[in-house]
């Protein structure tokens, strides 16, 4: 009896070691694949004040409800769509505070057609439940009249979206904003800074008139839809990479950096590049309208060397195209537009995964040209989660 006790001993103390090891090996190589397969790369953006408050059916956990997401035109299971740092909700939620607070108000609107907001102030404070900071327990008003557009929240509303949360808690009142309702009164879309080199389609010169081919801009992105027709893009869709930064805008500033980067060659020597530039550079500047920071006059010559094919591009216009603009208005070239189709012909774009225009492989649900484990990570990630409306 005392061997068979023994012996079984024995046999528990090597089951236990064994055990310990293949444990152990168990989270070493989970350990070890985790950077590989993306298992360790948390897909939620954490929250960083206490004033932004969570949201149910939110599968990203970026403070806007998969429903928002669905009607913003955001991605439900992309948390930080312009990568950042910062919660695509707590950061539209930032810009429409900056917006609202520099809205005019209905005494000092010149154009009929612009918004402007109305401030009912009570006799009354409310105290904000995180910071304790004192409010006025009355509401703002955001009036459209473009659209025939009216969107009321209440001051504590507005406080809490300066700290970057569409919901809000107060003594007195609590609930949560209008997303969809409030972006589109404001005319805020995506959360990324304005820059006043982005000229509008619709504007005009006394002695040009409009500069752009057309008006009509379907999408909101800064590229005609007759432009977007001619350059094979979707006239539906203002932010095809999901980056949160309109098509137009982008595809400017990437143009622009192309330009900065191809090989400046001699015209006269022969050439073995596909793409190149030529430089007319003169002695002389001219100054931009917005900003008045002055460039050269002169102009780059862009030649695709297997076509032919070549177009100018003056100083100025690169420094638009910098900011995010095709049109662009200097002291000497005046107010132009460039051909935006010509240009990404002659620039080849796409040239690199992530330009607009770059296709995917089917498998490929993180768009970083390469199906692989990380792929299989974004459909596990969202594979229990739907974004039908009417089972939300």
């Amino acid at each position: 009896m005392r061997r068979l006790r023994r012996a079984r001993e024995r046999h528990h103390r090597t089951s236990d070691r064994l055990r310990r090891r293949v444990v152990a090996a168990g989270a070493a190589a989970a350990i070890s694949l985790a950077p590989q397969t993306g298992l360790a790369d948390s897909p939620k953006t954490s929250i960083c004040d206490k004033h932004q408050l969570a949201v149910s059916r939110d599968a990203d956990s970026d403070l806007l409800a998969d429903r928002e997401e669905l009607a913003l035109g955001y991605e439900p299971f992309g948390a930080d769509q312009n990568r950042n740092g910062i919660a695509d909700g707590a950061e539209l939620a930032m810009r429409c505070a900056q917006v609202l607070a520099q809205l005019p108000s209905e005494s000092q609107v010149a154009d009929k057609r612009q918004p402007y907001k109305q401030e009912m102030l009570v006799f009354g404070l409310e105290t904000c439940d995180v910071c304790g900071e004192a409010i006025n327990m009355g509401v703002v008003r955001v009036v459209n009249p473009a659209l025939g557009l009216t969107v009321e929240l209440p001051l504590i509303g507005a406080h809490y979206m300066e700290h970057g949360s569409f919901r809000y808690a107060g003594q007195t009142n609590s609930g949560r904003v209008a997303v969809a309702r409030l972006t589109r009164a404001l005319g805020v879309r995506f959360p990324c800074e304005p820059d006043p080199h982005r000229f509008a389609l619709a504007w005009t010169t006394e002695s040009l008139g409009q500069i752009a081919p057309d008006a009509n801009d379907l999408d909101g992105d800064l590229l005609a839809d007759s432009e977007e027709l001619a350059a094979g893009l979707n006239l539906y869709d203002a932010d095809q990479d999901h980056n949160l930064v309109p098509d137009g805008v982008q595809l400017a500033q990437r143009c622009a950096e192309i330009i900065d980067r191809l090989p400046t060659l001699d015209p006269n020597a022969p050439q073995e590049e596909d793409v190149y530039k030529i430089s007319y550079m003169m002695r002389g500047l001219e100054w931009c309208e917005i900003c008045g920071q002055s460039v050269n006059m002169g102009y780059w010559q862009i030649v695709d060397g297997a076509s032919g094919v070549s177009m100018q591009v003056p100083e100025i216009a690169r420094h638009f195209m910098e900011h995010g603009s095709f049109s662009f208005a200097g002291t000497v070239h005046g107010a132009q537009r460039a051909d935006v189709a010509a240009l990404l012909a002659i620039l080849g774009l796409p040239t690199r995964c992530g330009d607009l225009g770059t296709v995917y492989s089917p498998g490929d649900l993180n768009h970083d040209c390469k199906v692989d484990a990380r792929d299989l990570v974004e459909l596990a990630d969202g594979w229990l989660t739907t974004t039908e409306p009417a089972e939300q």
